[in-house]
């Protein structure tokens, strides 16, 4: 009797959770990224990103469903793409970095110049003809494009007339726009990995990745937090035309910043991307700062002095406490810190907790970072 009644209740349930999947919805956490949501529903899975650029009112819907499997009534207006995607062309460096911490780099097929690409791999496929050259921006060739058939091309947008994807969505080829550069948090940019696991059917792998990178980044945020140091002063950037471009307080370079214990001179601005200021103003307030990071072009600090002389009242380069994120540049000048960096907010973090505080982290050796030596 106790047998037919757990058999029945077991059935039961399951009628109950089938008829609740086909007719509900269920959306993917997302722990920091802002730019895409997921949902689950009508057995296929809806994903849309949002605010692809600043002040953008554009969105773009992608529905993906099982390669083979019919296509829902109801979503005209939906990019559909069959899964798992087996053909990709990369027209954006950060692409390669996802793919590879997914060891989907296999699947890659075509990639925009080769000239701004770290990875050891592709450019090896590439100069061995078995990764195409399709271009970049407006000398896209759209015509290698198609002959290369791919299930999805990846790029991103800006909103301006060099964006690709209006000219591949015109040759009718299937578009994925990311966003993972608007995100201002570290983790929300390294959580897009979720999106690639979405389209290659490996969400559980892009989940498992994803929660080991956030348990680390966040355990040693959390080591610095917990100390009893002083935080020294830091400065970014070098001027560009006249400018200054500085990094908000809650920008994905004021919260990397800030999460390494450091005192950033412009944390108190409420901005998330970067902003010009004067050069005086800089000057003033940056003059006695500890450290100096991401100076541009600079690979010495000779270089710093020669670029303009009221360089040389700095404290920061006095010192020689300047630190530059080229530590892993190819030949051809492609910065791997865009590109593998993206997917490694935890190793971005132990960079900079050893920079400014290296009794945290006495065994860590700089991976993306670098400082700059005398000359």
């Amino acid at each position: 009797m106790w047998r037919t009644v757990r058999g029945w209740i077991s059935g039961f349930l399951m009628i109950i959770f089938l008829l609740y999947y086909q007719g509900s919805v269920f959306a993917l956490e997302l722990r920091w990224a802002k730019g895409f949501v997921v949902e689950k529903k009508d057995g296929v899975t809806l994903v849309s990103v949002r605010r692809p650029w600043v002040d953008s009112a554009v969105e773009f819907h992608y529905l993906l469903k099982k390669r083979g499997e019919p296509t829902p009534s109801g979503y005209t207006q939906w990019m559909v793409v069959e899964v798992p995607v087996r053909r990709v062309v990369a027209l954006s460096s950060t692409v390669l970095g996802y793919l590879d911490q997914l060891g989907l780099l296999d699947h890659i097929v075509g990639c925009s110049d080769p000239t701004h690409v770290y990875n050891e791999t592709i450019l090896r496929e590439a100069a061995e003809g078995r990764i195409a050259n399709v271009g970049m921006g407006t000398s896209l060739q759209i015509e290698e494009l198609l002959a290369l058939m791919p299930g999805i091309v990846f790029t991103f947008a800006t909103g301006t007339f060099r964006d690709s994807h209006p000219k591949l969505l015109e040759a009718g080829l299937s578009v994925g726009v990311m966003a993972e550069y608007m995100e201002e948090h570290p983790l929300g940019r390294a959580e897009w990995i979720k999106f690639f696991g979405l389209f290659f059917d490996c969400e559980k792998r892009a989940e498992e990745i994803f929660a080991e990178t956030e348990r680390r980044y966040l355990a040693l945020a959390s080591r610095v937090a917990a100390s009893d140091k002083k935080k020294p002063s830091v400065i970014t950037g070098t001027p560009f035309h006249g400018q200054w471009y500085i990094a908000g307080g809650n920008s994905y370079v004021g919260r990397l910043l800030a999460d390494a214990g450091a005192d950033y001179l412009w944390k108190e601005t409420q901005y998330t991307g970067s902003k010009p200021v004067d050069i005086e103003v800089v000057f003033a307030r940056g003059l006695d700062a500890e450290f100096w990071l991401n100076p541009g072009v600079w690979k010495s600090v000779n270089q710093g002095r020669d670029a303009d002389p009221r360089f040389r009242q700095f404290k920061a380069l006095v010192v020689g406490k300047i630190f530059n994120n080229n530590a892993r540049i190819s030949k051809t000048g492609a910065n791997d810190y865009w590109e593998s960096g993206v997917v490694a907010p935890d190793i971005l973090l132990k960079d900079l907790v050893s920079i400014f505080h290296p009794y945290l982290l006495p065994e860590h050796q700089l991976f993306y970072y670098t400082q700059l030596p005398e000359r």
